[in-house]
């Protein structure tokens, strides 16, 4: 008997009791997209105007489309199209947004390229007339997983090497450690505050030799889950996108025989939901979780009135994500711990293709220090400085420019547009590439600044018409505010 048997719905006092009977064969990327499932949704729950129509109609019908596609994804994890429909959809969606800001979208839309790429380049080499080979895929994609691991860890450590990083009065990982230390007391222990700070090193270190020493990949693998899992809670930021990014790419990365086992327990809860509710079982336990914690925090809203819609939807996901994200932690834990030490499986060797994508990745994470972009570039909660020729990373006396773009920073004197005017008086500067675009989407709008010493009065789109940033530019370069202030303060 095959899968596709298994009818959607059997509610009822008719049980299936012919579901583990069905002929499954193992598939690591079966274990893998429902991880990625959830990611989606996680990301697009962090992106909650989308949904509601906030950002205008083709935000929200491909954002609900990523939603459809992820829930279609977790009821039928072995259907290669809807796997790739969500990942055309995702990059749909992602290209709509750009320029992105958010680091953790774009390590996705690196990895829903490779897994893009994987298909049609595969599917191209059969001249389309079988299917697509799901394990060959797997064994591609995995390599690129783990490289962008990698990279995230080799950037988490590299961008925090820098002298407001490392001063426990306004670090990054202080602002982290804080909420989570509050409870007891100990939210301003200076220990505690740099054990925080040095702690962020060892274990992002730690995680990059486990991803390439197969043999005792659960050492890593363990203290990056417990990391990823906590970092959401502390609800320092919505980090639930980022952390469950993580947990799928490192689905993707543990090495075969860890990956059997997990696809095993993965397939005994399935079938045990599906023999209850049949396939749409699988969603029950979500759905429960959904209408419990929105019941939580609409109770809690009665004891501590009047809270903003942004904390009401963050808190329902931080309960959501205490539980998910705890139960894939304990698996994925118990799944490591099972496999230490873990048998290394010879793989084929990929093609060189897959190093491109990373490579790439890796080059754009360089931007802050060469005058690009200072946002998207793994550089989120590091405290680096690197904006208007100067910067506080230890290695670096001055930032090894090769582009302009950093140097041209202004402060505003005046707007038409008061949010700008109020950025400039909590003492933040901005780079003139912002302005320009800002500009051009408003053409009526007008900023006065200064530059180099030098008064601009009432700037406009058309006054700067010559000087408008191109498409590339625009959609490819963002830039944070600048903030020249020492010790310089955390932001995102």
């Amino acid at each position: 008997m095959m899968a596709s048997v298994i009818p959607f719905l059997n509610f009822g006092p008719r049980k299936l009791s012919n579901v583990r009977s069905l002929a499954y064969t193992y598939d690591g990327l079966t274990a893998f997209t429902p991880f990625w499932a959830m990611a989606a949704i996680f990301s697009i729950a962090g992106d909650v105007y989308s949904l509601i129509g906030y950002k205008g109609p083709a935000y929200t019908i491909l954002s609900w489309f990523v939603v459809l596609l992820s829930l279609l994804l977790l009821l039928y994890p072995r259907r290669t199209g809807i796997l790739l429909a969500l990942v055309a959809v995702s990059l749909l969606l992602y290209g709509l947004r750009l320029p992105v800001a958010s680091n953790n979208k774009t390590i996705t839309a690196v990895m829903n390229g490779a897994i893009l790429l994987s298909a049609a380049l595969l599917y191209l080499k059969t001249g389309g007339r079988a299917a697509i080979d799901r394990t060959a895929v797997y064994s591609q994609i995995r390599v690129v997983a783990r490289a962008l691991l990698a990279i995230m860890y080799f950037y988490g450590i590299f961008h925090k090497i820098n002298t407001d990083f490392l001063d426990p009065s306004v670090s990054c990982a202080v602002g982290l450690y804080v909420p989570l230390a509050r409870p007891f007391g100990l939210e301003d222990n200076l220990f505690g505050r740099n054990l925080a700070i040095y702690a962020t090193f060892i274990i992002e270190a730690i995680a990059i030799v486990a991803l390439y020493w197969k043999r005792y990949f659960a050492i890593g693998f363990i203290l990056a889950l417990v990391f990823h899992y906590v970092i959401p809670i502390s609800a320092y930021s919505w980090y639930m996108d980022f952390s469950s990014l993580v947990f799928a790419l490192y689905v993707l990365s543990i090495p075969v025989p860890a990956s059997k086992q997990l696809y095993g327990i993965s397939l005994e809860a399935a079938n045990t939901l599906r023999e209850q509710f049949g396939r749409v079982g699988t969603l029950v336990p979500g759905a429960v979780l959904m209408v419990f914690a929105v019941a939580v925090v609409m109770l809690l809203t009665l004891a501590y009135p009047e809270p903003t819609f942004d904390m009401v939807v963050h808190s329902v996901w931080i309960l959501v994500w205490s539980v998910v994200g705890g139960v894939a932690m304990i698996v994925l834990t118990y799944v490591a711990l099972q496999n230490l030490p873990c048998d290394n499986v010879s793989a084929p060797r990929p093609p060189a293709w897959v190093y491109v994508l990373p490579g790439l990745f890796f080059l754009s994470c360089l931007s802050p220090y060469l005058g690009l972009k200072t946002e998207s570039s793994i550089n989120m909660f590091s405290n680096l400085h690197t904006e208007g020729g100067e910067t506080n990373h230890l290695l670096f006396s001055s930032p090894p420019y090769l582009f302009n773009y950093q140097n041209e920073v202004v402060k505003i004197v005046d707007s038409s547009e008061p949010y700008l005017v109020q950025q400039s008086r909590d003492g933040k500067y901005h780079i003139l590439h912002e302005i320009k675009k800002q500009l051009r989407w408003k053409p009526e709008a007008w900023v006065t600044y200064v530059k180099d010493g030098e008064t601009v009065t009432r700037a406009t789109a058309a006054t700067l018409a010559d000087e408008m940033p191109s498409l590339l530019e625009r959609k490819l370069l963002i830039f944070k505010l600048v903030d020249f202030s020492r010790p310089k303060v955390c932001t995102h």
